[in-house]
């Protein structure tokens, strides 16, 4: 497998011959981003396939929208992100569910749970090929997702790891501490910490050097490709 990040959520995972694009966010809403983008996604090709996991700025841009669309990617999202898209043009488009699945090209995507305070639409993803990965999208630790992941034998799990609080509501997502949490219940052999750099919701990269987890760590950096022997 290997792994690309791009910024915040986006990643360009490579497994199984297909080339998929999470959470695809550029060209909107720059000034929440803590790091510059150092790859133009518009550039990379292929995008075989993008997975969003819900309908938020820093996950779903307009301009990834465009891409989609004048390349003809196709798109497997959340019921929000699947209905964006379509009004935005992309022809090949699939809505998902909590425990909906289907196939692309070999892989099989299934939909998780997820628990967001502000996209109640909000899911993660597993992806079965050749190798077995869970993203998480943005989701608050849910015992519901332990219980989800436990079917699947995960070489490698894409885990939130800043949040941000707010009154009332409390938390938005998972933190460092949440997700060790989940990657101690479902016992991944990889674990990747993703969504730890845009303002508000900040986790140095030698702090995620030091995060110490019941697997093997990643920790990407930005526009650099790394592969992953499992």
């Amino acid at each position: 497998m290997e792994i690309t990040l791009i910024g915040q959520s986006t990643l360009m995972i490579k497994t199984s011959g297909v080339s998929i694009m999470t959470d695809p966010w550029w060209g909107s809403f720059e000034f929440l981003r803590g790091v510059p983008l150092t790859v133009d996604p518009e550039k990379i090709d292929p995008i075989d396939l993008m997975l969003v996991s819900h309908n938020h700025v820093d996950h779903w841009c307009s301009r990834a929208v465009e891409l989609a669309a004048d390349r003809e990617i196709p798109v497997i999202g959340s019921v929000k992100a699947a209905r964006r898209a379509r009004r935005g043009g992309v022809k090949n488009v699939t809505s998902l569910k909590p425990g909906d699945s289907c196939k692309f090209r070999g892989l099989v995507v299934h939909a998780t749970p997820a628990t967001h305070p502000f996209a109640r639409d909000a899911v993660g993803f597993v992806v079965e090929g050749e190798e077995c990965f869970y993203f998480s999208g943005d989701t608050r630790y849910d015992g519901e997702i332990v219980k989800f992941l436990e079917g699947f034998d995960l070489d490698c799990v894409f885990l939130q790891s800043a949040a941000s609080t707010y009154p009332l509501v409390g938390k938005d997502g998972m933190e460092l501490e949440d997700a060790a949490r989940l990657v101690k219940e479902v016992g991944p052999k990889v674990t990747v910490p993703i969504h730890f750099q845009v303002k508000g919701k900040t986790v140095d990269t030698e702090t995620l050097s030091k995060w110490k987890v019941t697997s093997r760590l990643v920790v990407p950096e930005h526009g650099k490709t790394v592969e992953i022997f499992f």
